[in-house]
C-alpha cells in the first residue's frame, strides 16, 4: 500500500470521527432543546392547572356557603315541606286505591273472559274429539290392507291437529293462572303502600 492511500485512509478515518462526534453533538443539543421545551411547557402548563384548581377550590367555598344557607333554610320551613309532603302522601295513596280498584275490576273481568274462553275451549276440544273418533272409526270401517299407508298420512294431520288444540287449551289456563298472580302482586304492593304511608 502506498503512503498516498495511508494518508488517504488516515484523513478519511479523521473525518469521519469529526463528522460522528458532530452528528453526536447535534442530536444532544437537540435533545436538550426539545427536554428544556417540554420542561419549559410543563411548568407554565402546570401554573394553568394551579390557577384553575385555585377557582375550582374558591368556587367549592361558596357553593358550600350557599348549601349551608339553603339547609338553614330548610330546617327553619321544614314543617311546612313535611306538612306537604304529608298531603301529597294522603293524596298518593288514595290514588293508588283507585288504581287498584280499577286494576282489580280489569283483572276480574280478564279473569271471567279467559275463564269463558277456557270453557270454550273445553267444550269445542269434546266436539272436535268426538269428530275425530267418528272420523277414526270411519276411516277404519273403509280401511284396507293395501291402503294402510294412505291411511296413516290421513291420521297424521288429525292428531297434529288435536295436538295444536290440546296446547291451545294449555296456553289459555297459563294465561288465567298469570291473570290471577298480577291481581295478587297488584294487591299486596297496595298494601305495603298503605302501610307504609300509614306508619
Amino acid at each position: 500500500m502506498t503512503d498516498k492511500n495511508v494518508s488517504e485512509a488516515a484523513w478519511t478515518l479523521v473525518t469521519s470521527f469529526q463528522e460522528a462526534n458532530q452528528a453526536v453533538a447535534q442530536h444532544l443539543v437537540s435533545a436538550q432543546e426539545r427536554t428544556r421545551k417540554l420542561a419549559e411547557r410543563f411548568f407554565t402548563e402546570g401554573m394553568e392547572v394551579l390557577k384553575a384548581n385555585q377557582a375550582a377550590a374558591a368556587d367549592l367555598v361558596a357553593a358550600q356557603e350557599r348549601t349551608l344557607q339553603h339547609t338553614q333554610r330548610f330546617f327553619t320551613e321544614g314543617m311546612e315541606v313535611l306538612k306537604a309532603n304529608q298531603a301529597a302522601a294522603q293524596g298518593l295513596v288514595a290514588a293508588q286505591e283507585r288504581t287498584n280498584q280499577y286494576v282489580q275490576g280489569f283483572f276480574n273481568e280478564g279473569m271471567e273472559v279467559l275463564k269463558s274462553q277456557a270453557e270454550s275451549m273445553r267444550a269445542l276440544l269434546q266436539e272436535l274429539d268426538q269428530q275425530i273418533r267418528k272420523q277414526h272409526e270411519a276411516l277404519q270401517t273403509l280401511a284396507y290392507a293395501p291402503v294402510e299407508a294412505t291411511l296413516d298420512v290421513l291420521r297424521t294431520p288429525l292428531a297434529a291437529y288435536q295436538k295444536a288444540l290440546g296446547m291451545a287449551e294449555t296456553v289459555t289456563q297459563q294465561g288465567l293462572e298469570q291473570m290471577q298472580q298480577a291481581a295478587e302482586q297488584m294487591q299486596q304492593a297496595t298494601h305495603r303502600t298503605r302501610k307504609h304511608y300509614s306508619e
